[in-house]
């Protein structure tokens, strides 16, 4: 009986370590769904804008399969799950350590869109748009400026998705975000994501 003693105890421990872990990685995987779309990142005063015009974009669900992205899935790098968890860590505390400034000093949100390219992650683009490269459902425009993404990227040259789609996921982000555009908060329907983002081959 002795002798049996030692392996049970171990299989149970195992069990519970096993369950521990899997309980833990549900409840991580949970907070990281509910903190990523724009119905949380729009509970901030400073980023209501973003969200409003996100609600009226093609990316927010208006579109003939109501597939939405959510902000994480364009605003932090896709590059490998670690990235994006110390990615989306680093930001979430920014976030949570500006936020308190910008009811005194609203940041200048028009003069930051020429960093947009810090912000906005072609790996968040490729993870939903993987076939572009391969699409035929294009304009001659954009099949010309795809495939020049794509040619820029195996020659090295600087380039990112939103070179050109310079306002993408956010409809009339510059009008909303002007003083003359500012409306009431709710004026827009912040929407719930419908679907995993997957965009496939759409058009720019």
């Amino acid at each position: 009986m002795k002798t049996l003693k030692w392996p049970l105890i171990g299989f149970g421990t195992t069990i519970i370590l096993a369950l521990v872990m899997a309980g833990s990685w549900s409840l991580t995987e949970r907070v990281i769904q509910a903190t990523s779309d724009e119905t949380f990142c729009g509970l901030c005063h400073s980023m209501r804008p973003f969200a409003e015009t996100h609600a009226l974009d093609v990316h927010g669900g208006h579109n003939p399969g109501g597939v939405s992205a959510a902000c994480a899935d364009c605003h932090l790098p896709h590059d490998s799950p670690w990235v994006y968890l110390v990615a989306k860590a680093e930001t979430g505390i920014k976030d949570l350590l500006a936020e308190p400034v910008a009811f005194f000093r609203e940041p200048d949100w028009i003069g930051r869109l020429e960093q947009r390219e810090g912000y906005v992650y072609d790996s968040g683009c490729l993870t939903c748009h993987k076939h572009l490269e391969r699409a035929i459902d294009q304009t001659p425009a954009a099949r010309f400026g795809h495939q020049t993404y794509f040619a820029g990227l195996e020659a090295g040259t600087r380039m990112q998705c939103v070179t050109c789609h310079i306002h993408v996921g956010h409809r009339d982000l510059l009008e909303r975000l002007s003083p003359s555009g500012a409306t009431d908060a709710g004026t827009a329907e912040v929407r719930e994501p419908t679907a995993p983002a997957d965009a496939g081959e759409s058009k720019p």
